[in-house]
C-alpha cells in the first residue's frame, strides 16, 4: 500500500498539508549535491516550544543555514516570526515548499503528525530533520524509512542528549577506561509535573515513554557504543500526576547482546532526587555528583588491577579469621578522578545537520539507530499497561 493511502487520515486532519491531495514528485537533485559551500535553505514546521525556542534561533545563528520560511496553524505565531525574523509564514506545508523551495524542512510538530509530514516533504524532493520521537509508533517509523529509501531523500532525527555537555563529558570519561568493562548503566530523571498539554495524551503520541524514553534510551545506547543492541527488555509504566491518560512514570531495564544492563528511571511524579548517572564497571564506578570544588561533574572511584594483592580462591568452609573477604572495600587502594561538566562544551547539532544534508558526510544519527530505538520503545509499549 502506498504511504499516502496508508497515512491518509493524517493528511486530512492537519492544516500543514493540503487537503485531499496526495503529492508525488520525481526524485529531486539539489544544487548542493556538489558539496560546495552554500547557505542551506531551511524551513521550520511548527512554532511550538522546541521549534520557536531552539530550532529557529539555532538556524538563524548558523553561518551556513538560512531560515527561508516557517509553518504553523497559528497566524499569531506566524506574525511573531515575521516581526522578529522577517521570515514568511504559511499555514500549509506543501504550499510553503512550492513557494519557498527549501532544501531542508525541520519538523517539530506534535508526534502524531511526524509521519505524514515527513513523507510528504520527502516526496516533494525535500530533506527532513525530524524532532524526536521519530513517530507515534514503529509502523509509522517504517513508513518514514520506506519513503526515505523510495525517494532517495535524506532524513535525520534530532536526539539532543547526544550533544549535551554531560554526554560529551561522560563519553570522555568512559573512553579513559578507568573502571574496566562496564556492566551496568543507570539513568535517572525526576520532577513532579501535573502535565495537562498534548504530551499528556496517548492519542497525540504523548507520555514519558515516547517523550523522555526517546531521549534517555538513545543516550544510553550512544554512550555504551553504537554497536550495542537490546536483547531483553522489561518495562513498567504508571500514570500518577499527569492529567491525561498517558504515562508519566516509566521504568525500563534493557539487557544488551553484550550483556550490559541499561536501567532508565523516568519519574515525573516525585520530588526525590537521585544521581542522574551511575555507571558500574569491573574495577569501579562513575557517578554524577558535586565534585570537591563544588561544580557538577563525574566522580570516578576506581582500582588499578596491577595494584591489587594476589589472592586465591579457597574451598575451605571455615573462613580464615571468620572473614568472608581477604580485603574489605575500605582497605583497597582506591583512586579518585574528577571530571567537571563545565570543562566540556555542548556540540552544535546544526553543524552535524549541515555536514550531512549539504556536504555528503555520514549521518550523526543513522536512521537504522533511530529505528532500533523506536523498536525498543514499541516493545516497552506492547508489554506494559499503564497503571493509574
Amino acid at each position: 500500500m502506498h504511504p499516502c493511502t496508508r497515512l491518509g487520515a493524517f493528511f486530512m486532519k492537519t492544516l500543514f498539508i493540503s487537503r485531499n491531495v496526495c503529492y508525488t514528485f520525481p526524485r529531486a537533485t539539489n544544487s548542493y549535491d556538489n558539496k560546495e559551500i552554500y547557505m542551506l535553505r531551511t524551513a521550520v514546521i511548527g512554532l511550538g516550544r522546541i521549534g520557536w525556542s531552539y530550532h529557529v534561533p539555532q538556524i538563524v545563528a548558523h553561518e551556513k543555514l538560512s531560515l527561508c520560511a516557517v509553518v504553523d496553524t497559528s497566524t499569531d505565531r506566524l506574525a511573531e516570526a515575521k516581526e522578529k525574523y522577517g521570515v514568511e509564514g504559511y499555514t500549509d506545508m506543501m504550499e510553503m515548499i512550492s513557494a519557498a523551495k527549501p532544501n531542508l524542512v525541520v519538523i517539530c510538530t506534535p508526534t502524531h503528525l511526524h509521519a505524514a509530514q515527513s513523507i510528504a516533504a520527502m516526496e516533494a524532493g525535500v530533506d527532513v530533520f525530524l524532532d524526536k520521537p521519530m513517530a507515534k509508533d514503529l509502523s509509522e517509523c517504517h513508513a518514514i524509512q520506506e519513503a526515505m529509501e523510495r525517494t532517495g531523500r535524506k532524513l535525520m532525527v534530532y536526539q539532543p542528549h547526544r550533544v549535551m555537555p554531560e554526554t560529551v563529558a561522560l563519553k570522555a570519561v568512559l573512553a579513559e577506561n578507568l573502571i574496566g568493562d562496564v556492566y551496568m548503566y543507570k539513568r535517572y530523571v525526576s520532577n513532579y509535573v501535573r502535565r495537562n498539554d498534548w504530551q499528556a495524551m496517548l492519542k497525540y503520541g504523548g507520555g514519558m515513554l515516547n517523550n523522555y524514553g526517546a531521549h534517555y534510551i538513545d543516550q544510553a545506547l550512544y554512550l555504551l557504543g553504537s554497536d550495542e543492541e537490546a536483547e531483553n527488555i522489561h518495562c513498567i509504566r504508571y500514570r500518577m500526576a499527569s492529567l491525561g491518560d498517558a504515562d508519566d512514570v516509566v521504568k525500563i531495564v534493557i539487557e544488551t547482546k553484550s550483556r550490559k544492563t541499561i536501567d532508565v528511571d523516568i519519574n515525573q511524579a516525585t520530588k526525590a532526587s537521585l544521581p542522574l548517572f551511575v555507571v558500574y564497571g569491573r574495577y569501579g564506578n562513575i557517578i554524577h555528583t558535586r565534585l570537591s570544588d563544588g561544580r557538577p561533574g563525574f566522580k570516578v572511584d576506581y582500582l588499578q588491577p596491577e595494584e591489587l594483592k594476589k589472592i586465591s580462591l579457597s574451598e575451605d568452609l571455615a573462613a580464615a579469621g571468620r572473614k568472608y573477604a581477604p580485603d574489605a572495600a575500605a582497605e583497597l587502594p582506591w583512586k579518585v578522578k574528577e571530571f567537571a561538566v563545565a570543562d566540556f562544551s555542548k556540540v552544535n547539532f546544526y553543524d552535524y545537520c549541515y555536514e550531512y544534508f549539504s556536504q555528503g558526510k555520514e549521518s550523526f544519527i543513522p536512521v537504522e539507530q533511530t529505528i532500533h530505538l523506536m523498536s525498543i520503545i514499541d516493545t516497552c509499549r506492547n508489554q506494559s499497561d499503564i497503571f493509574a
